[in-house]
């Protein structure tokens, strides 16, 4: 864990034109969001690590901190720093960023036999934690999951969480993904929502044929069932698709002017701009115009010369 008083100092400290300590915070996953100028920057960090700093005084006097009313974070049960290198490792590598500041833990009580672990966001304070399964502890894979790559998973969420820009959430989650399956179809999901309505006309298809087979309603037709049941899954797949190409059109652009780490840029970019990146005939003056109309962008440029 790294000195929640020295950041805080720093924080305190930074200034117009202070790009040098704005790229350290950067690498820390520390995320500009869009249109944010560097006041409302530094009074959200503010709000995060003064928070952080309350939760660890409490786990260090109390031994544990509850938040809500079902989720107790106990001090014997966060994740050691070993564990937390394996997913640190690969942030770096693929989007240049390391957060070694969130606090994680192994919880105790289980949200369910499929749950590997999550991100709870307290909206009020800027602040995530993560949370993820007891098995973790002794073991690095447990039914689907890898330890790497759910920690790695969260972290990335929690990174990008200012950006808010959900369309792409899953993508950039699932990118580092070892299993091609769940880099390809991670992003279908994006809300809620997504997976209701992929529930949903299943269910309906399955009434309607038990309503023709046990009340023997010959007449119900099934095909309009069946019609349902498949174009939600098809619009998801869609729409993933016209997302990847956007995202490959512009990470191919980017390193065309020899941009190393493409995906690290297009991680802190939104959607709109992905797209405009990958539809203009020239992403260099596009990247020069950004950087010097937002503070967000000038860092950008600023990590990742070529």
């Amino acid at each position: 864990m790294q000195n929640i008083k020295e950041t805080v100092a720093k924080i305190a400290s930074l200034k117009e034109g202070d790009t040098e300590t704005l790229v350290e915070l950067d690498a820390m996953g520390l995320l500009i969001a869009p249109g944010e100028r560097l006041p409302q920057y530094k009074e959200r960090l503010t709000k995060i690590f003064n928070h952080l700093d309350a939760i660890y005084a409490e786990l260090e006097e109390q031994k544990s901190v509850k938040l809500f009313d079902w989720v107790v974070l106990d001090k014997e049960r966060q994740i050691p720093p070993e564990i937390m290198e394996e997913a640190e490792a690969i942030n770096e590598e693929f989007y240049g960023f390391k957060i070694e500041w969130v606090p994680g833990f192994f919880l105790s009580k289980s949200l369910g036999f499929l749950w590997g672990g999550c991100a709870i966001s307290m909206p009020e304070d800027n602040l995530s934690i993560f949370l993820i399964r007891a098995n973790f502890a002794k073991q690095q894979k447990w039914l689907i999951y890898r330890r790497d790559e759910l920690i790695s998973h969260e972290l990335c969420h929690i990174a990008r969480m200012p950006l808010a820009d959900h369309s792409l959430e899953e993508h950039f989650a699932y990118r580092s993904s070892p299993s091609g399956f769940r880099r390809y179809m991670g992003n279908c999901f994006q809300s809620p929502i997504d997976a209701l309505l992929f529930i949903f006309p299943f269910f309906l298809l399955l009434a309607a044929q038990a309503c023709q087979q046990f009340m023997h309603l010959t007449w119900l037709p099934i095909y309009p069932f069946w019609i349902l049941a498949g174009s939600f899954p098809l619009f998801l797949m869609i729409r993933n698709q016209v997302v990847r190409n956007s995202f490959f059109k512009a990470k191919k652009k980017l390193e065309k002017i020899g941009i190393k780490n493409s995906q690290a840029l297009l991680f802190r970019s939104i959607k709109p701009e992905i797209i405009e990146m990958a539809q203009t005939d020239d992403i260099q003056a596009y990247i020069d115009i950004k950087s010097q109309s937002e503070l967000r962008w000038k860092i950008i440029a600023a990590r990742l010369k070529k």
